[in-house]
């Protein structure tokens, strides 16, 4: 019946603006979190009931139908897109934040030997005074230990590492950043505390020094903030408060069309 269709339709429309509704949430609640991207829904119609295929005989002088009769069955999400911009620069003036400009991820070492990616850069010191992660502790590669009686840290803009020891005058190397590009960076798999993997829809990342080959330089004592635009996030929740009220109309006007053809003959 073709009521019962239009709900079917409706439902998969309704689960489509609950989907965005998460995004848009997420979003919204992350516009404070370093480094983050903001996301957005790709949606794609479902396949469709022919009724009368475009271009078939209607005749025997060769006429066709122009148009066809097809019925939609309804939508779906498709993908949830990463936009990749750069985020709102933060001056921090502490010298283990750093900030990425341009393209590129700091490297992390999991627990099991996993590279990880990331673009937040608001690093800290561990007990062994290696250079990791906030909140995690994960090592940032290639695993950059301080000297213990180091007096301050100055990062260039090709991530290589100097310190200045105490008693001495001039200042040592003690590492060098690495970062790594993706043809694809949507195609990464997100894993929390503002990491990723690649994947085989990212591509194997594209490692080496910052300001080299497409990869962005590294700016001390910055940090990158989320990407998030407010005013467009609330503008779409706007425009999908509007969709899911029309989508429930639809439902209460199938009902009672159905509950008028119910009607009929008694």
């Amino acid at each position: 019946m073709s009521i019962v269709r239009a709900f079917h339709i409706t439902r998969t429309g309704l689960q489509l603006q609950e989907t965005n509704l998460s995004i848009k949430s997420q979003n919204i609640a992350a516009q404070g979190v370093d480094g983050y991207k903001r996301q957005y829904l790709v949606a794609t119609d479902l396949p469709y009931q022919d009724f009368g295929s475009v271009g078939a005989s209607t005749s025997d002088a060769g006429t066709v139908s122009p148009t066809g009769l097809q019925i939609g069955l309804g939508v779906q999400p498709a993908g949830i897109y990463r936009i990749f911009t750069a985020g709102d620069p933060i001056n921090t003036g502490n010298p283990l934040d750093f900030m990425i400009e341009g393209d590129g991820f700091f490297e992390v070492t999991l627990p099991d030997g996993t590279i990880a990616y990331t673009r937040v850069g608001a690093l800290q010191l561990d007990a062994q005074n290696r250079i990791v992660m906030p909140k995690t502790g994960y090592p940032v590669v290639p695993g950059i230990t301080l000297p213990a009686n180091t007096t301050s840290v100055s990062v260039n803009s090709l991530g290589q590492i100097s310190v200045l020891i105490q008693g001495q005058s001039t200042e040592q190397v003690v590492g060098q950043f690495e970062l790594a590009t993706f043809f694809n960076p949507a195609g990464l798999r997100a894993i929390g505390d503002s990491m990723f993997l690649e994947t085989s829809a990212s591509g194997t990342g594209d490692k080496g020094t910052p300001g080299t080959n497409r990869r962005g330089s590294i700016k001390q004592a910055w940090r990158e903030g989320s990407n998030v635009n407010a005013v467009e996030e609330i503008t779409d929740l706007i425009k999908i408060e509007k969709i899911y009220d029309m989508l429930t109309k639809v439902l209460k006007t199938g009902d009672a069309m159905l509950q008028a053809a119910n009607g009929v003959g008694r």
